[in-house]
């Protein structure tokens, strides 16, 4: 399924807008898939230069996997098609089944899974956004780096799952292979979780679930991909809104908070709670090899800014040493004292971030500091950028990347930009030199310190 030879995308359209050619026909032009991609139309001679075909039994050589984006009602005569061409696999994008909640709903979805499983053709959703996998030219967007990484992704949301792409390639997280399933009718999230779990190609895997067809077999599952690889979890649906919407987004039975929570606990799953977080452990896993400990030594600008972190990496469940007399004799050596606050966090100002060798040669001493196992440094680019120039951001960047090289421990890297445009600019600038250093990278304090908190938790259950 996730490297087809050929394709058909079934209700690919003259028309530019049209929700299949975006959402399938597109990606898969853009992204430059390899093998034959055939549009299906009832009346059109060419989709986007391509020669459309009436139906799958005109197109004269095997297809291995078709998209329906077609009105539920013929969905049912279009997997009898594929039944008689051989097709191997269906993503039933098209939504009007079990998930409106209607007795007619319903029936025309066990219509399709029985038509289907009687023919030995598998089916992925409905109302989903199928297959992505960088290796085989299938992508859920276009637009992103044509990079395969080690993340493997399920998604029941097929909106949360092309976020999920998106974000992620943002942050230079790479995807290995995923899938969005919707209402799981036939292949379902424990279908995809054990095959992602002995996956060679994924090192990690990422989950958005709503709720589980097969309860019992997706504890089982999750605690074995646990075992062998980190999975990060984020549930949708824990309120009572939520199940609600639930119910109308894919037609799952959503369950309670505390019995995720449990099965998260027990399996060993990372659970969190809101999509950055899931991006951020994501960016941990992927970066960071896993600290000694859980002491920090936090270097940044302000007064104010220092007080907060101190709060912020304790709430996270980090410690925060006192910075001890030697290593605050070695910065007094080159530090002027006036305007630093020498305790930890470090309150370096604004005149010691200005120059990179002297933020490089900070990080240096509090990086040998035993009392530490991980170092957070906090930057501000929008005031870099007010007194320099975007090449000042750069040559920063390059002066730690040194130092880091040298370093046994973590470095994570915190952009604040408090939601200033030009700072955000500057932010991305400066994202960019971070990731091509190797750096994980955060936009606060607060989610540096709990991603990291998550990397020391499950390596020091699994070792």
């Amino acid at each position: 399924m996730f490297h087809p030879k050929s394709i058909a995308v079934v209700g690919a359209s003259p028309r530019p807008l049209a929700p299949s050619n975006v959402h399938f026909f597109y990606p898969l032009l853009m992204y430059g898939y390899p093998g034959k991609l055939y549009p299906v139309h009832p009346s059109a001679d060419k989709v986007h230069g391509l020669k459309a075909y009436r139906s799958i039994l005109e197109i004269p050589e095997p297809v291995d996997y078709v998209v329906s984006a077609i009105p539920a009602r013929q969905v049912p005569q279009l997997i009898r098609d594929c039944v008689t061409a051989k097709v191997k696999a269906v993503t039933v994008f098209t939504s009007g089944f079990s998930e409106i909640g209607t007795d007619e709903g319903a029936r025309l979805e066990r219509e399709i899974v029985g038509i289907a499983r009687q023919g030995g053709v598998r089916l992925v959703g409905p109302n989903c956004l199928g297959l992505h996998c960088p290796k085989a030219g299938l992508s859920l967007d276009g637009g992103i780096p044509k990079s395969s990484g080690g993340v493997g992704f399920l998604a029941q949301s097929g909106g949360n799952a092309r976020e999920l792409v998106v974000s992620a390639a943002e942050r230079a997280i790479f995807i290995s292979k995923g899938v969005s399933f919707g209402n799981a009718a036939d292949l379902n999230e424990s279908d995809f979780l054990e095959y992602l779990t002995a996956d060679v190609d994924t090192k990690i895997i990422a989950v958005y679930i709503e709720g589980a067809k097969e309860p019992t077999r997706f504890a089982r599952a999750l605690g074995e991909a646990a075992r062998s690889k980190p999975v990060v979890v984020l549930k949708g649906g824990v309120t009572k809104a939520g199940v609600g919407v639930v119910a109308s987004h894919t037609g799952a039975l959503a369950g309670s908070r505390q019995v995720w929570e449990t099965l998260c606990r027990q399996t060993g799953a990372i659970q969190v709670h809101h999509f950055d977080e899931l991006i951020d452990t994501l960016a941990a896993f992927v970066y960071l090899k896993a600290p000694r400990g859980r002491r920090v030594g936090v270097i940044g600008v302000g007064g104010g800014a220092s007080v907060l972190a101190a709060d912020e990496c304790e709430n996270a469940g980090l410690e925060v040493p006192a910075l001890p007399e030697q290593i605050r004799r070695q910065l007094l050596e080159y530090t002027p004292p006036v305007g630093v606050g020498l305790r930890n966090p470090l309150d370096l100002d604004t005149d010691g971030f200005m120059n990179p060798e002297l933020a490089a040669r900070t990080v240096r001493i509090m990086a040998q500091w035993e009392g530490i196992d991980l170092l957070i440094l906090s930057i501000l680019p929008g005031i870099l950028l007010a007194h320099a120039h975007f090449k000042v951001l750069g040559k920063h960047v390059e002066a730690v990347a040194k130092v880091a090289a040298e370093m046994q421990k973590p470095l994570l890297v915190v952009l604040r930009t408090g939601g200033v445009a030009k700072s955000e600019e500057a932010a991305q600038a400066m994202q960019a030199d971070c990731q091509k250093a190797g750096f994980a990278v955060f936009r606060s304090v607060d989610a540096a310190a709990r991603a990291v908190v998550r990397l020391t938790a499950y390596h020091g259950r699994w070792g």
